[in-house]
C-alpha cells in the first residue's frame, strides 16, 4: 500500500509593501499553492534475459511545474533530478538502476518548482509490494500482418492492463501505439495497424524488417485511487515484452 502526503513551502521572497487600513484594498494577488501537482512512486516489475528485475519509477507534474530544477528523494538519501519528457510540457520523469530483489519502500521527497517561484513539497511513501507478471504473454504477428494478437495471463489484484509498441531504444521516446486501460477482465487485445484507436505515431514509423518491444502491464493504483490509466496514483506495475519483427 502507499499514500501520499503534501507539505507545502513557500519560497520567502524580501521588499517594501504598502498596507492600507482596509484588507480589501489590498492588492497582493492570492498565493497559488499548486493544488494540481503531484508526485508519485512506482514500483515496477520486469522480467528481463537476467531473471526478474524491479524498478524505482518516478514521475511528477502540474500546470506551470518548472521543466529543469525538480528532483525526488528516495528514503536511502539519494536523489534524482526530474526531467520533462515526451508526454510534456507539466510531466517529468526518471527512474532509478534496477534492481535484484525488491526492497522499496519509504517515504520518498519530491522537490518541485513552478514558474512563479513556488516550491512544492510532496511526500509519497511506498510500501514494499508487488502483484505478478501476465505470464504466459503471446504475440501473434507475421511480417507484413495488418494486425497483431496479445494474449496474456490474468494477473490477480491488477486493476488495469496497458498494452504498447515501442522502439527497442525506447528511452526518452513517445509510444509508436499504446492503450493505457485495458479492463482486468480482458486478456487479449488485437491491434490494427491502421492509424486508428491507440496510435499515437504514424503507422509510417514502423519500419519493414526493423525489431519492436510489444509489451503488455499489469498495473494497481493505490488504495482508494481513482483506476485510471491517466492515474497519478500508481502503486505497481508488472510488465512483460516480446520482440517482433515488423
Amino acid at each position: 500500500m502507499k499514500t501520499i502526503k503534501f507539505l507545502t513551502v513557500l519560497l520567502l521572497f524580501t521588499g517594501v509593501f504598502i498596507f492600507t487600513s482596509c484588507d480589501e484594498d489590498d492588492p497582493t494577488p492570492p498565493v497559488n499553492t499548486h493544488d494540481d501537482a503531484y508526485g508519485d512512486v512506482i514500483l515496477k516489475k520486469v522480467n528481463t534475459p537476467s531473471g526478474i528485475r524491479y524498478k524505482e519509477v518516478f514521475f511528477a507534474g502540474g500546470i506551470d511545474i518548472n521543466a529543469i530544477g525538480c528532483t525526488v528523494t528516495t528514503p536511502n538519501g539519494i536523489s534524482y533530478d526530474l526531467v520533462e519528457f515526451w508526454a510534456g510540457p507539466g510531466k517529468l520523469n526518471n527512474m532509478a538502476a534496477p534492481l535484484a530483489a525488491t526492497n522499496i519502500s519509504g517515504d520518498y521527497t519530491f522537490t518541485l518548482t513552478f514558474s512563479d517561484g513556488y516550491e512544492k513539497i510532496i511526500i509519497d511513501t511506498v510500501e514494499d509490494t508487488e502483484i505478478d507478471l501476465p505470464i504466459p504473454f503471446t504475440v501473434d504477428y507475421t511480417p507484413g500482418d495488418t494486425s497483431m494478437t496479445l494474449s496474456w495471463a490474468a494477473v490477480t489484484n491488477a486493476d488495469l492492463y496497458c498494452v504498447k509498441v515501442t522502439e527497442l531504444d525506447m528511452a526518452g521516446t513517445k509510444p509508436i501505439f499504446k492503450l493505457a486501460q485495458l479492463a482486468t477482465t480482458e486478456t487479449s487485445v488485437t491491434i490494427n495497424i491502421d492509424g486508428g484507436t491507440g496510435w499515437m505515431r504514424p503507422t509510417s514509423d514502423l519500419v519493414s524488417g526493423v525489431n519492436y518491444w510489444v509489451a503488455v502491464a499489469a498495473k494497481k493504483v493505490e488504495t482508494g485511487a481513482v483506476v485510471s490509466g491517466a492515474s497519478p496514483d500508481f502503486q505497481t506495475s508488472s510488465t512483460l515484452q516480446t520482440q517482433i519483427t515488423f
